[in-house]
């Protein structure tokens, strides 16, 4: 079984699932499959594809069990923790990893994302675009896949990232679930293993550390406790009078 799938694995793939389809769909290729396009690795051993419907992910869905994919049951917890819609594979070795809108739960294929996205090509009936380089470094990020550190680390060394442009869209998606630390933890690793120095660590750890502050003052609330002995509290805890400052203010 091979470990690895290059540029023409990949392409032949999407001809056959165009070919299969039995509706146009457009689907929107992360991680390694983008990174083989933009020769920024020799091969990946899965293709990650998000879409932007249930009805596309179903179309798509179909036309590979028709090609003799098969949903696999039996993931290790990394690939559960990425809340897949599904997960399929061939007799060869070859994974398809799909998502519909959003990805572990957390990055959502919005009108921003889709928007920076490039034009593979069309294959028949399906259309496959790539994330940005940008978008490709949020997803690896917040993944707890252990190869995904140094594929961020291959896309930092072979192109010009807009780290702002990273920053902002995880600030954008964190409203209603905040996951900086996530990322931040993955900007560590790769700081400590390659020597890349993100620039919006520091960020990154102060928006967590004011997430996880608010998070804990909130809750402290609602359990009845009063302001100022919730302030209180939290100084014990370790937070700095800075850092609780824009609480004393509510």
């Amino acid at each position: 079984m091979r470990t690895g799938f290059e540029k023409e694995k990949l392409n032949e793939t999407f001809a056959n699932i165009g070919a299969a389809l039995k509706k146009p769909v457009t689907a929107y290729m992360l991680g390694g499959g983008a990174m083989c396009f933009r020769n920024q690795k020799n091969a990946t051993k899965d293709l990650d594809l998000v879409f932007k419907s249930g009805t596309d992910y179903k179309a798509f869905a179909e036309a590979i069990r028709e090609l003799g994919f098969e949903a696999d049951t039996r993931l290790e917890r990394e690939y559960l923790d990425m809340r897949a819609a599904s997960i399929w594979r061939e007799t060869g070795g070859f994974r398809l990893d799909l998502f519909v809108k959003k990805v572990c739960n957390a990055l959502e294929l919005n009108a921003r994302i889709a928007a920076r996205s490039e034009t593979l090509g069309k294959f028949g009936k399906l259309s496959v675009k790539m994330l940005s380089n940008e978008d490709i470094v949020l997803f690896k990020g917040i993944t707890e896949r252990s190869g995904d550190a140094d594929d961020i680390a291959a896309i930092v060394r072979t192109s010009r990232i807009d780290w702002d442009l990273i920053l902002g869209e995880c600030v954008l998606q964190s409203e209603q679930e905040p996951w900086y630390g996530r990322l931040c933890d993955k900007l560590v690793e790769i700081k400590e293993k390659h020597g890349i120095d993100a620039p919006i660590t520091k960020q990154l750890l102060k928006l967590d550390r004011e997430s996880i502050l608010r998070e804990k003052y909130e809750s402290m609330l609602q359990e009845g406790m009063n302001r100022r002995k919730a302030l209180a509290d939290l100084r014990k805890r370790g937070f700095t009078k800075k850092e609780l400052s824009f609480l004393s203010k509510k």
